[in-house]
């Protein structure tokens, strides 16, 4: 078997790299149970897939730390979506969900991240785009367009 450190990437959340203690995916199903009465049976409707989280504990250390702190923090701070390495989990389309910074007296030049991440998907209405008030008035228009016709030549509607 190969050596699976070779498969390891360097973390780094918008260009910002951080070293990772611990971090993980969870994900699911998004389910939805009827239960009815007098009635022992329930119905379990699947609504699709959960988004897929992303937690993990960074670490900065050395030197430079607090400007690397800084540069992790500002990029957590930015709106929408950013582009996640995880060492194992490859690259993700994310969204910060929360992060909270910890540094400890004991500990110089060394700060701990705690950082959740959330798939961020696409907007549903990308791709809709059918106007149907104006389809409508538009079928109206056109069947009063024919009634007037019909009526100013003679015809019965």
């Amino acid at each position: 078997m190969a050596d699976w450190k070779q498969f390891l990437r360097p973390s780094s959340f918008r260009g910002v790299a951080f070293h990772v203690d611990a971090a993980g995916r969870a994900g699911g199903r998004r389910n939805h149970v009827f239960e009815f009465p007098k009635r022992d049976t329930p119905y379990t409707e699947d609504l699709g897939r959960r988004a897929r989280k992303f937690p993990a504990t960074a670490y900065l250390v050395g030197d430079d730390y607090a400007q690397r702190r800084d540069q992790l923090v500002a990029a957590l701070e930015r709106e929408g979506p950013g582009l996640l390495v995880h060492y194992t989990f490859g690259t993700h389309n994310v969204c910060v969900e929360s992060y909270s910074v910890i540094e400890r007296r004991d500990r110089g030049r060394f700060c701990e991240i705690e950082m959740q991440f959330a798939e961020a998907g696409q907007s549903p209405s990308i791709g809709l785009t059918l106007d149907t008030q104006a389809i409508l008035k538009g079928a109206a228009q056109a069947a009063t367009a024919a009634a007037v016709k019909a009526a100013d030549e003679g015809l019965s509607v």
